[in-house]
């Protein structure tokens, strides 16, 4: 087996022991990490030489797109019922803001991987990203239905 393969199967394998966290442990963000990296580079069928130069890229991109989606729960999430008509103005701008923001930071960086991806890869990134959420959705809530002391 490829070194790179042997590294995928065992992130994904060990996606299930990150979901398993005991009560009162903290989500271990390294292990979602390596899972979400394995799992991205095999269903795009990432090459060793496509890895080293497409990560660095993802990473930058994927912590502008926390920072923004942040900033767009804050302004969605206002807790005031008495919002004067010049504030939700004021917000709803802001939302139109942050979600182009988003939408640029996005054509950037499928520019940018253009560049390294082919472009079936570069069309199939958002998918397997949610594919990959909803695999440790799927398999989180099907540990919880077990019941803690099942395997």
């Amino acid at each position: 087996m490829k070194p790179l393969l042997i590294i995928i199967f065992t992130c994904i394998t060990s996606m299930s022991v990150f979901a398993q966290r005991e009560p009162g442990r903290r989500f271990d963000m390294e292990k979602f990490e390596a899972a979400k990296i394995a799992f991205l580079s095999q269903r795009l069928d990432i090459t060793p030489e496509q890895a080293t130069e497409f990560w660095p890229i993802y990473n930058l991109f994927d912590k502008k797109r926390k920072e923004i989606h942040t900033d767009l729960r804050k302004v969605m999430h206002q807790k005031d019922e008495n919002i004067s008509s010049e504030k939700a103005t004021e917000l709803i701008n802001k939302k139109f803001e942050l979600q182009q923001k988003l939408l640029d930071s996005e054509k950037d960086f499928t520019q940018e991987i253009s560049e390294i991806l082919n472009p079936v890869q570069v069309f199939k990134l958002g998918e397997i990203e949610r594919e990959f959420l909803r695999h440790l959705y799927r398999s989180t809530r099907e540990r919880g239905k077990r019941g803690p002391d099942m395997p």
